[in-house]
């Protein structure tokens, strides 16, 4: 097995007690911390690994296999379900939410930051939906571990001026100015984070005053879950480290130095595997952002 980590609470960062949940296949440990309810995996592969051994793309296409040959009727209504959402209901609530926060700023450049942006397209389709002249303000910046998605999402991304950083979310936001970003995106991102209260330190120091960031990320307490067990599509071994509720995601948010700006019943709502939030940096966040 390729070498691994022993964390404690990444919410506590620090040794706690916890119990372990019935859900990880061998050798993986998944654990609840007793202080937070934080569910996470406490012997992850360490975070480097994820470049190209784990990278998304790899085991993306490992884990569908995987779901397919064990249960290729749910496997292929699921996604049934998803090409219908997207194409026939439009549904794509991260880039929503991301057009609706661009068209809040005035004027001069807008930065946009999606950490974890795999090929870039979820910046395109920020930047396709928005009038022009908002459009043309936009400086898209993508951040990406996987050695081969970096490079895919640098020519999607250029193609706007824009560029992508080939580093993990810590080390690729650590090159960018402070107070220098408008609205950081982490869409399916925390959920792979081995130090996820680090890296929303880092967008909160890297975030300008009235900026935002959006957060999708796989809900712990849905019903999908609870009805699906272990089977539940949110699990993905080993590269899921972390699993968040609503409280738990509040709490790593404040434990930050944001304020959840929004999270309101349909972003949380049980019957969904993906949990939503959008985050700013205090008091300064106009109320324009919770009617996002």
């Amino acid at each position: 097995m390729s070498k691994s980590l022993l964390r404690s609470c990444p919410l506590l960062e620090r040794a706690s007690e916890s119990q372990p949940l019935p859900y990880a296949p061998f050798p993986w440990s998944l654990r609840r911390c007793s202080d937070t309810g934080f569910v996470y995996l406490a012997n992850p592969p360490a975070q480097d690994l994820f470049r190209d051994t784990f990278a998304w793309e790899v085991t993306h296409k490992t884990e569908s296999r995987r779901r397919q040959q064990a249960e290729p009727a749910v496997h292929a209504m699921s996604e049934a379900a998803k090409t219908f959402r997207r194409r026939v209901l439009k549904r794509d609530k991260v880039a929503a939410l991301g057009r609706r926060i661009a068209c809040t700023f005035g004027t001069g450049p807008i930065r946009l930051v999606d950490v974890g942006c795999a090929e870039g397209t979820l910046i395109e389709r920020v930047v396709e939906g928005i009038p022009a002249d908002v459009a043309d303000r936009v400086e898209p910046i993508g951040i990406e571990i996987s050695t081969h998605l970096a490079s895919v999402a640098g020519r999607t991304l250029s193609r706007r001026g824009g560029r992508c950083i080939h580093a993990t979310g810590i080390e690729g936001l650590a090159m960018l100015e402070p107070a220098s970003v408008h609205m950081i995106v982490l869409s399916c991102i925390l959920e792979h984070e081995i130090e996820p209260l680090t890296l929303l330190r880092h967008c909160r120091e890297r975030l300008t005053a009235d900026g935002s960031v959006i957060v999708k990320v796989p809900n712990f307490n849905c019903l999908g879950r609870l009805i699906r067990g272990r089977k539940w599509c949110g699990f993905r071994w080993p590269d899921h480290v972390n699993y968040f509720t609503a409280t738990t995601l509040a709490s790593m948010a404040r434990s930050a130095g944001f304020d959840v700006v929004r999270m309101g019943l349909f972003d949380r709502s049980p019957l969904s595997d993906s949990l939503y939030a959008v985050l700013g940096g205090g008091c300064s966040v106009q109320s324009a952002r919770k009617a996002a």
